[in-house]
């Protein structure tokens, strides 16, 4: 059963855009030093964020948004930056991009893999987000479907499996308790084909549709999740081979992936 937090109006009394200008030391930094590329490739962990600023393409900080703690760095015709863990701050975040120029982005995320021949390491494409969450509710009404840009994802997956990488796509659970994962709804969603669980993207795809914002994700299976137990790989080999690859094709495809409509 869906959440009425729905609301059809299209404005907020407190906008994303005075927000960001109000944690600012006053008179420091003007809105124009604020504005920000189209494309947004956003990371959840420190070595993600650094491993898509870092090496050939190096990105430097954006000295005006330092203030909001978000860290955005800047290369030739995009931006990185870190979001926080769950839904409510991902949409916060980029609701804070768009509000200076951001029109589309892109998350290389993690996912618990809820299929027994999707183990760590592997890569998830999602098409649909399941909304077990709160967030999305503001954005898109109760029996809308959550789906990324699916132009996107299709590219996303051309250029994956041309370097080797073989991604899963489908449905992924999104969630707001992670410590509510029971093994009685483990077992349903894994039974009704849902590849993995996380906690932002029903929320990130919604705010997309919402406000015409293009929103594509690459997750990275972190560990696995059945009925039996848990296993954790975050810091595996594997896990770490499949970022490094996926970075790769990310940044040798930032022309295609800023350029596309």
């Amino acid at each position: 059963m869906g959440m009425e937090f729905f609301s059809d109006d299209p404005c907020s009394v407190v906008s994303p855009r005075e927000m960001v200008l109000a944690f600012d030391l006053p008179g420091k930094t003007l809105p124009a030093e604020l504005s920000l590329e189209r494309l947004a490739l956003v990371a959840f962990t420190a070595a993600d964020l650094q491993g898509l600023i870092g090496g050939s393409r190096e990105a430097k900080p954006v000295e005006a948004w330092r203030n909001r703690a978000r860290h955005v760095h800047r290369g030739e015709g995009w931006v990185a930056v870190r979001a926080p863990c769950g839904a409510p701050g991902t949409v916060m975040l980029l609701e804070e991009l768009t509000a200076f120029g951001m029109k589309r982005a892109l998350f290389l995320g993690y996912c618990g893999s809820l299929q027994k021949e999707i183990g760590v390491g592997a890569v998830v494409l999602p098409v649909e987000a399941i909304r077990e969450e709160g967030t999305s509710y503001h954005y898109l009404p109760k029996g809308q479907k959550s789906c990324p840009d699916l132009a996107l994802q299709e590219k996303l997956l051309h250029w994956m499996e041309e370097v080797g990488l073989s991604p899963f796509r489908g449905t992924v659970w999104t969630t707001d308790a992670p410590y509510r994962e029971t093994a009685d709804k483990v077992r349903r969603y894994g039974e009704s084909g849902v590849l993995g669980v996380e906690m932002e993207m029903a929320a990130a795809f919604a705010f997309g549709k919402a406000r015409e914002i293009s929103i594509g994700a690459v997750l990275i299976v972190s560990d696995e999740v059945g009925e039996r137990g848990w296993r954790a790989g975050f810091f595996s080999a594997e896990v770490q081979s499949t970022r490094k690859k996926v970075t790769e094709v990310v940044l040798s495809h930032l022309p295609e992936i800023g350029g596309l409509p």
